[in-house]
């Protein structure tokens, strides 16, 4: 492993300073977590280029201002409010040629000395052609622009995932062999219709269970083959929830994956899932991988610059097997914290659990989910209002499919280079760039992320806390008066049976 002497030693803040970044995906939750690190920890970094395209009417001067106001960036507003200057958007579109960027925008990354490729999609069911456009066509394009203009480069990290080879239950930090070609599959993008591509998936991706997984595990081949040309590396993260810490503890700003599984049950709406309840879901807090991202790029760029390209460096930025959490653990104790802080629409108390047997999943997803929803709909398009709650039960029924293959299998992840970033630092940098893991990923954590998911993801006010609490103390009494009355005539209609024939 390179080290530094303490005399040569070139700090993280010092690297970055009066260097210009590139970004894709910085309107992402990675990447949002990553722009507003480095511009609070790394004040004296150039400018900050975020590639963007305009979206939903607004424009990319638009959307930077709305990311920039986000209560994300509030810790950095009061701290050094100047540095929100240096984040410029970049016109582009990463399913395009170049990027689809101006060519004086290319010209502009002349001066780029790290850039940061988190730019994918992330939707398990997006047809193969789309993921390949997405994940694999914008990898490439990025790599020819950065070679062709950024002769100043000293670093790139290629972000993947962690679940990018999901047939090996236990993942090493290296490169593993390609399911494919990467160039052909291009070729066939382009030659191909989409229909005929999906017909294909199974037999081109040797069973992968979703396009993402594919698409990610080949874009790591693209890597590997640009790694003479470029000062590659590559970070794995597993599943990116909350922050731990930094700027705030518990931000998240997205339903995906079990934030979105938490917040259906906090609302009454999910009240079963077909997964194993000790099955272990691996959770990183998003503060770390993007500290993960930042030293990687600082080591490529110091301590690796002679380095040989080869071996490729991986960073699996994951908890080790025992700091994961047991799905069963994670939904009781977020039932716990549902009750004390519920949310002000809550349509019915918090309840549920998961099973493995899927007859009875199903048995229980349609008399306590989808039957309720169908009947609560007529009664809403009765009084006028359109109904949702059968559009919402498909769509969450849809997450659940998508996922199903994560939650009913689990994984284990090397981290010996991930861990080793934080041996080489010096005491400054390991107290700003640092990171610590709880021995369990529950208590404090899983707390605050609650509050700050009432807060900022629901839009519940603090001060709605009082009126939630009574308002679930009355879906309570009525849920047992419920009870009460549905016990006591079954207890009538069984008396009435057992004594008939007697009368």
């Amino acid at each position: 492993m390179a080290t530094q002497s303490g005399s040569n030693y070139e700090s993280v803040t010092e690297f970055y300073a009066n260097r210009d970044v590139f970004l894709t995906g910085g309107t992402g939750f990675v990447g949002k977590v990553l722009i507003e690190k480095l511009l609070r920890s790394c004040p004296d970094i150039g400018r900050v280029f975020v590639l963007m395209r305009n979206k939903r009417g607004k424009t990319i001067e638009g959307r930077a201002a709305e990311l920039l106001s986000c209560p994300l960036f509030d810790r950095l507003r009061k701290e050094n409010s100047t540095a929100l200057g240096k984040v410029v958007p970049v016109f582009g579109d990463i399913t395009q040629l170049r990027l689809g960027m101006y060519a004086e925008d290319i010209q502009r990354l002349s001066n780029v000395s790290v850039a940061f490729h988190l730019a994918a999609s992330v939707r398990f069911d997006d047809p193969l052609k789309e993921a390949i456009k997405n994940n694999i066509c914008s990898t490439q394009e990025l790599f020819e622009l950065l070679k062709l203009t950024a002769t100043g480069l000293r670093a790139v990290v290629h972000v993947s995932t962690a679940y990018s080879n999901p047939e090996n239950r236990y993942v090493e930090e290296k490169l593993y062999p390609p399911k494919y070609d990467w160039k052909k599959l291009l070729q066939a993008a382009d030659r191909y219709e989409s229909q005929t591509l999906d017909a294909l998936m199974k037999k081109l991706s040797h069973n992968s269970p979703n396009t993402y997984t594919y698409t990610k595990g080949l874009a790591e081949q693209v890597c590997n083959d640009y790694r003479g040309e470029l000062p590659l590396a590559i970070v794995r993260p597993s599943v990116v929830l909350f922050t731990i810490q930094e700027p705030m503890a518990g931000w998240v700003d997205n339903f995906n994956g079990p934030t979105g599984m938490l917040v259906s049950a906090g609302l009454g709406i999910t009240r079963t899932a077909y997964l194993r309840p000790k099955n272990r879901i691996n959770i990183i807090p998003v503060d770390v991988v993007v500290k993960t991202i930042i030293l990687a790029a600082w080591k490529r760029g110091t301590l690796d610059r002679h380095a040989s390209s080869s071996p490729l460096p991986v960073y699996n930025s994951a908890v080790t097997y025992e700091q994961s959490l047991e799905y069963q653990e994670m939904l009781e104790r977020g039932k716990e914290y549902l009750y004390e802080v519920p949310f002000s629409r809550t349509l019915w108390i918090p309840r549920g659990a998961p099973t493995d047997w899927i007859a009875f999943y199903y048995f229980k997803l349609f008399f306590t989910m989808v039957l309720p929803s169908f009947l609560l709909d007529l009664l809403i398009r009765a009084l006028g209002h359109k109904p949702f709650l059968m559009k919402l039960q498909v769509k969450i029924h849809g997450s659940e499919l998508a996922l199903r293959y994560f939650v009913r299998n689990e994984w284990e992840f090397e981290t010996t280079q991930m861990n080793q970033l934080l041996t080489i630092l010096d005491k400054q940098d390991r107290k700003t760039f640092g990171w610590y893991m709880p021995r369990s990923m529950t208590g404090t954590y899983l707390e605050h992320a609650y509050i700050t998911i009432r807060r900022y993801l629901v839009k519940d006010s603090d001060d709605t806390i009082p009126y939630a609490k009574r308002k679930l103390a009355r879906m309570i009494l009525v849920d047992r008066i419920i009870q009460l009355i549905v016990c006591s005539l079954m207890v009538v209609a069984i008396y009435r049976t057992t004594f008939a024939g007697n009368l």
